[in-house]
């Protein structure tokens, strides 16, 4: 008995300790299950906040490109209008109705809808009246037109209006000050359809599949919105009039603590439509405001660029729930059918894989469009590390920046001969690997300030690339990750070479005409105690025996003040504009009686001369005496170029359209680089002192511009380019006459 009663206590305590082992290995089991499905849930958000994350860093890039094209057409305007400006003041009878016209044609889809001139009295006198809205009231622009210390031209309060077709636009004033060319003083302005200057860049954007942007001023008015009606309205109460049961408290709260001060950044809000769609809904928004001097001081633009939420979350949400429904199928199946259960979740595997490789391909396709939008900026785009390692360039970055790539100074790293636009020689390397010493250690300082502000750097600098000079507007902006740190820089630079170009150019112009005046008004000084110096040398020179110590004295002030009375006649000629009489030039007939007169210099200087001037030349507005004195002025300087080395002057002239076309064209030593923004400048001259005034150039400018004509000039000098073949190239363009 005892026997039997051991054997069954064993065998019981075998039962139980086995039904302690299913239950422990089925708590074990699930245990595990439900670790999975956390680690699943929490993979899932990280996930998803992710993709959020980098959706919505694309969306700051496309609402930072719209606020740069923004800057980029008002500053066009303003320049376009400061080139009027000066041409009215300049040029004698006015602005010609072409050169308006051309202006015109060139700002009128940028949202150009009236110029005119206001003057004291209220007259008007309008260069284009386009249509659409009302046109300006005199009051009205002339409370506009109020000075403004900065100098610079100022867009005005903004004006909500109704157009000729009945839609609602927002309409504001570019004004300055401005003497036509009558001597009358009044006020230059041009009335701007902001609306569609804005719906021009911003009109066409798209955040994923149907994601817009819209734009806001520092009131929260809406200058545009892909909803029509919206446009003209403050967008705090907009909202709220159009779906009232829905609480705007997020974007609300985005607008006036961030857009409306002028910030930049990220966030998401709910809104009650999207593109037709009705209903409550979240949204991603990324928003940058437009940094423009043409913004008078408390003038605030922000443009904003937002999506559904959806739509980016979408296609991960649709992975993981079929992904939870798959395990809960398992776990079932385990239980019930055994093996059945192995296959089907290899079969249900399979689906997974699938789906997820669709989700991945389009996520790719995504990113690819991201990186085709970034490809094809017309601006510089590139993202460093905090080391100076490179991790993006765009192709226009890589195409600007290969000229500046250092491979002697790269230690090997770019072999020789290599395709300097392949983005894989880039990508991972350092800076100082690539470029310059000079140009990475300015670029660190600027990395170095982003990083102590942890915000956006802006900044100006001048390269030389293939030879050229480019200047650069740059921005840098920190990108962040998950814990707010930051860990890459992005960069965005554009070209504004051409533009300071222009603004140049316009300096120029307004320096020219000041100097004319003020060398009229000093000449005119000089000429009075002039005459009575000569007057009295003469009366002196008479009490004097003709080989005396006094006479030759006498001798010495006459010939200085006669050398004086020389500059002071050119200063007059200079600064003269109306002299001469505006008559009919024979081109051919001039140039070949100013040949005659230096022919003897040419042999003399062993200087070669060929002319090409055809017989049949239309005759040009001008003075002959006038023109005469500019081609004479011409080829003293080419004869000066080639005085040393000797060469060849060659002379031509030829139609072209309604100008007629007078190159001198020499084989001298040329003009540097350095010297080319001075030589029309008055007194300025590279010869020795006694050689020359320095009004040559600058009288021949006056001459030419005076009767509507243009004077410009090529050069290649020694000193810009050893070893080439140098010379000058001067060409006079003039008006051919109309009967």
């Amino acid at each position: 008995m005892s026997f039997s009663f051991d054997r069954f206590g064993a065998l019981a305590r075998k039962l139980l300790s086995f039904r302690y082992l299913v239950v422990g290995s089925s708590l074990l089991f699930f245990a595990i299950i439900g670790i999975a499905f956390y680690m699943v849930h929490l993979n899932s958000r990280v996930m998803h906040d992710q993709i959020n994350t980098d959706f919505n860093q694309q969306q700051l890039i496309l609402a930072y490109q719209a606020a740069s094209q923004i800057d980029a057409i008002l500053l066009d305007i303003e320049t376009e209008i400061k080139s009027m400006r000066a041409l009215e003041t300049s040029t004698p009878g006015g602005v010609s109705k072409e050169t308006v016209q051309a202006m015109i044609e060139r700002t009128r889809g940028k949202g150009l809808t009236e110029i005119g001139l206001v003057y004291p009295s209220g007259r008007v006198a309008r260069f284009y009246d386009g249509a659409g809205g009302q046109t300006i009231f005199p009051e009205r622009a002339m409370k506009f037109c109020l000075p403004d210390s900065s100098g610079r031209m100022k867009l005005n309060q903004l004006q909500v209006e109704t157009s000729a077709s009945g839609e609602t636009m927002v309409t504001s004033v570019f004004c300055t000050p401005m003497i036509s060319s009558n001597g009358e003083e009044g006020k230059l302005f041009a009335r701007l359809d902001v609306s569609r200057l804005v719906a021009r860049v911003t009109g066409e954007i798209r955040s994923g599949r149907t994601g817009y942007a819209w734009v806001i001023d520092q009131t929260g008015l809406f200058l545009y919105h892909p909803e029509k009606d919206l446009v003209g309205k403050n967008a705090f109460t907009a909202r709220a009039e159009r779906r009232p049961y829905i609480s705007f408290a997020q974007i609300n709260r985005i607008m006036k603590e961030q857009m409306l001060r002028g910030e930049e950044g990220v966030g998401v809000y709910e809104s009650g439509w999207h593109r037709g769609i009705e209903g409550q809904m979240t949204k991603l928004i990324a928003f940058t405001p437009v940094k423009s001097s043409a913004l008078a001081p408390g003038n605030l633009w922000s443009v904003a660029v937002a999506a559904p939420i959806s739509e980016v979350s979408e296609a991960v949400r649709k992975v993981y729930t079929r992904h939870f429904a798959a395990e809960a199928a398992l776990i079932a199946g385990m239980f019930m059918f055994g093996l059945l259960v192995v296959i089907y979740q290899s079969r249900i595997s399979e689906t997974l894989k699938a789906r997820v490789k669709q989700t991945e391909a389009d996520l790719q396709e995504t990113e690819r469009i991201y990186q085709r939008l970034v490809e094809q900026a017309t601006d510089l785009i590139y993202i460093l590390d905090l080391e100076m390692r490179v991790v993006v360039f765009n192709r226009h970055s890589i195409e600007t920046f290969s000229n500046l790539v250092v491979t002697e100074r790269s230690g090997g790293v770019i072999p020789d001969g290599a395709d300097l636009s392949r983005a894989e020689l880039y990508v991972g390397r350092r800076l100082r690997e690539l470029f310059r010493a000079a140009d990475v250690e300015f670029m660190r300082k600027q990395i170095d300030q982003v990083l102590e502000r942890k915000a956006s750097h802006s900044f100006e600098q001048t390269l030389t690339l293939a030879g050229r000079r480019v200047h650069l507007s740059t921005k840098l902006i920190p990108i962040r990750n998950d814990r707010g740190e930051v860990y890459q820089i992005l960069g965005i630079s554009r070209d504004v070479t051409e533009r300071r170009e222009m603004d140049q150019r316009i300096y120029n112009t307004e320096k020219l005409a000041s100097i004319g005046t003020l060398a009229a008004g000093v000449a005119h000084e000089i000429n009075n105690p002039l005459a009575v110096i000569l007057g009295f040398t003469d009366l002196l020179l008479e009490r004097f025996p003709s080989r005396s110590s006094e006479h030759e004295d006498l001798k010495v002030i006459e010939y200085n003040a006669n050398h004086a009375k020389k500059i002071v006649e050119n200063l007059l000629g200079f600064s003269r504009i109306a002299e001469g009489l505006e008559d009919t030039v024979d081109i051919s007939y001039s140039v070949h009686t100013v040949i005659k007169i230096i022919q003897n210099t040419l042999m003399t200087k062993k200087i070669g001369l060929e002319v090409i001037i055809p017989g049949n030349l239309p005759r040009v507005r001008g003075d002959t005496r006038e023109f005469q004195q500019v081609i004479f002025n011409l080829i003293n300087n080419s004869i000066a170029a080639m005085e040393k080395s000797g060469g060849t002057l060659t002379i031509t002239a030829q139609p072209e359209g309604e100008w007629v076309q007078v190159r001198v064209i020499d084989t001298g030593a040329g003009i540097p680089d350095r010297i080319k923004p001075q030589i029309f400048d008055p007194f300025f001259t590279t010869k020795k002192v006694g050689e020359g005034t320095g009004l040559g150039l600058s009288l021949c400018y006056g001459i030419v511009k005076k009767y509507g004509g243009k004077i410009g000039f090529s050069s290649s000098s020694v000193e810009d380019h050893p070893g080439e073949p140098t010379g000058t190239t001067f060409t006079v363009s003039m008006m051919v006459h109309q009967e």
